[in-house]
């Protein structure tokens, strides 16, 4: 017997499924610094095919790469493509199981929000 429990989840469980899938919001660096344990200095980006060397390894970046970029005054902003990654900067990054580079923070010396 269904009680209107079942039918309240049934209906949830049916708006979820039919809901568009969104790609999940990039996490802030300073909400979670773990994410770019892996650091180095950029020294060449290939625009075109997406590679990157980082410390002399090369490594793959493309379209969904989220930028973090820190300015000379420690504020925070978002790069739009690999081209916003000036060469010879340091880095701090995250990649995928495939080496892909998920996630980069361009620059050091963030400073913490409301300074």
């Amino acid at each position: 017997m269904k009680t209107p429990i079942h039918h309240a989840i049934a209906a949830v469980l049916c708006a979820a499924a039919t809901l568009p899938l969104h790609a999940a919001e990039p996490l802030h660096p300073l909400s979670n610094p773990s994410l770019y344990e892996q650091q180095g200095y950029v020294s060449s980006i290939d625009t075109a095919t997406g590679a990157m060397t980082i410390n002399g390894k090369r490594y793959k970046g493309n379209a969904n790469t989220v930028i973090f970029i820190v300015d000379k005054q420690g504020r925070l902003g978002k790069g739009r493509t690999l081209a916003d990654i000036p060469p010879n900067t340091p880095v701090s990054f995250a990649t995928s199981a495939d080496g892909t580079v998920t996630q980069v923070l361009v620059g050091n010396g963030i400073m913490p929000m409301g300074q």
